[in-house]
């Protein structure tokens, strides 16, 4: 079974309420990692999974972004970005081969216009939400950000299906939905990790979501297939998987993230 080396960054960190990740601590604020990943597969190349904020709206956030920012610190600066922070580990735009987007949310999928030539792999559901979600999810799909990748080469996956993307165990992705429709994590397997590690990204952003059920309030797409999407990473963890979530700081650092 094969492994892949892995690079493990965050694009900045957000200050927001905490209520807003679990539903219940109100009016405390919680500065939270944006987690991105690239990874070096032996015989594949490079690998990303999700690419961060994107760049290019830093030179007026507010009207980049607009009302997803609102009442936020974003604490982010184009060293952060990915483009920046994969040449610094000697990685150029051009060696990127494949971009796996967990989903198109704002601090996940800002910086695929960076990567035009690389193969990306997205849950079909999730690409067309992206461009038409509820009115609710809207804005945390960013059209600035989205609008020069409708022409990417883009592999769509169905739902409610797992797949071994290089067929030799490295990279599984899974349907993880609930936060969006098409919400997926990575199961990989890593060198220098002693059990496979799991990309919850946002399917859970908190130890707390995880043990207790508790849920976001507001960026939720649907409250039914969350609370399934938890129970398969509860059940996962209890096989020995180590999950890697979405937005808590403390299990960023734990598994070697850069505390910003």
């Amino acid at each position: 079974m094969s492994q892949v080396r892995l690079h493990q960054m965050t694009s900045g960190t957000f200050v927001v309420n905490k209520g807003n990740l679990n539903n219940r601590d109100w009016g405390m604020r919680y500065e939270h990692p944006n987690p991105m990943y690239a990874m070096e597969h032996p015989k594949e190349g490079i690998i990303l999974f999700d690419t961060g904020m994107n760049h290019r709206g830093l030179g007026n956030p507010a009207e980049w972004w607009g009302e997803t920012i609102s009442g936020h610190e974003v604490r982010l600066t184009e060293d952060d970005c990915m483009p920046a922070q994969l040449a610094r580990r000697g990685i150029k735009g051009e060696d990127v081969r494949y971009v796996v987007m967990s989903h198109l949310h704002i601090d996940h999928a800002g910086e695929m216009e960076s990567y035009p030539n690389a193969t990306f792999i997205v849950r079909a559901s999730e690409l067309k939400y992206a461009w038409w979600a509820s009115p609710h999810m809207r804005h945390v799909y960013i059209m600035k950000d989205l609008i020069n990748t409708r022409n990417f080469h883009y592999v769509e996956l169905p739902d409610d299906v797992d797949y071994d993307l290089f067929g030799d165990g490295s990279i599984v992705l899974i349907h993880t939905p609930g936060h969006t429709p098409g919400h997926q994590s990575a199961v990989v397997n890593a060198e220098g990790q002693d059990r496979k590690v799991v990309f919850c990204a946002a399917a859970c952003y908190l130890r707390e979501n995880l043990e207790y059920h508790i849920y976001s309030s507001g960026l939720l797409w649907n409250a039914e297939s969350w609370c399934r999407t938890i129970s398969r990473l509860r059940m996962m963890e209890k096989q020995g998987y180590d999950l890697w979530l979405g937005h808590e700081m403390e299990n960023w650092v734990r598994h070697g993230g850069p505390r910003k």
